[in-house]
């Protein structure tokens, strides 16, 4: 299991002899703390926000993209699957290559990005050449219980391709967001999983002002308690590192760490000291 337990330490007292304390504070597991930036508005500062999170393992955003500490995620077009080809099979491949995201729906059009077939298309150069050293993350569907899944690897044959699975949970409560971890994990258990985004939001609800930083905070340390209870969940990447100011996402207007000014939010320390307990 990942859950790390607290430690007793059995220390000499002059008086009553030998009595145990409670020693170090539990800690969560190497990589399983990470966090999300959104852009594309200054992408190219990531790295020094990334720098206020010692917290956190690695981190993503919705661009290719090989700084230090960063997950790449490859774009759904050819140019993209042919950058990720060139880098996997480089000097330097990275470790993990997260893979198309969310094709089933487009948040301007309201229409599927990229169907199961064209997707199985779009991929195949990148199986017949994906270097010796890069696990490759499956693709996460926004509806991650739909047939979207089923269908692009029944088109393309290429489960056993993938090392891991991940999805996207947004939530206004714990106990919901867990029971729809666990009801994807109930499909798809072959594998380990990444929860790639994940925040107390709900699209269907509004933004509340100012935002309830208690509350936040408390989902924040009860889901990476959760998950690290869990063997099968090895990376949470929290959304969201940076506020979105061009617009509002109801998703992770709840949950940004720094502000549009760059000035940390509550949410900032307790983050950096997630103790996963």
């Amino acid at each position: 299991m990942r859950f790390i337990s607290r430690m007793s330490l059995v220390l000499p007292m002059a008086i009553h002899g030998m009595s145990t304390i409670e020693g170090a504070s539990a800690a969560c597991t190497d990589g399983l703390v990470n966090v999300v930036f959104n852009g594309p508005q200054n992408s190219s500062q990531f790295p020094q926000k990334f720098s206020k999170m010692p917290g956190a393992s690695n981190w993503l955003t919705f661009k290719f993209g090989t700084e230090p500490k960063q997950i790449p995620m490859m774009g759904d077009n050819k140019e993209a699957v042919k950058k990720a080809i060139d880098v996997v099979n480089g000097p330097n491949p990275p470790e993990y290559l997260l893979t198309f995201n969310e094709p089933d729906h487009d948040y301007v059009t309201q229409k599927v990005r990229l169907t199961p077939h064209d997707a199985s298309v779009l991929i195949k150069p990148l199986l017949e050449s994906p270097g010796k050293h890069t696990k490759f993350i499956a693709p996460v569907p926004a509806a991650q219980m739909s047939s979207w899944l089923d269908e692009f690897y029944d088109e393309c044959q290429c489960k056993d391709f993938f090392a891991i699975y991940n999805v996207h949970i947004y939530r206004g409560n714990v106990e919901d967001a867990k029971a729809e971890i666990n009801t994807f994990h109930d499909k798809f258990n072959d594998k380990p999983l990444w929860i790639t985004e994940i925040g107390p939001g709900n699209r269907t609800t509004a933004c509340p002002n100012p935002p309830p930083w208690d509350k936040t905070t408390k989902f924040m340390q009860d889901i990476y308690a959760w998950g690290q209870s869990k063997e099968w969940i090895h990376k949470i990447f929290w959304n969201t590192g940076n506020q979105i100011t061009s617009h509002v996402d109801n998703n992770v207007c709840n949950s940004y760490l720094l502000d549009g000014n760059n000035v940390p939010t509550p949410l900032l320390d307790p983050f950096n000291h997630l103790t996963c307990a």
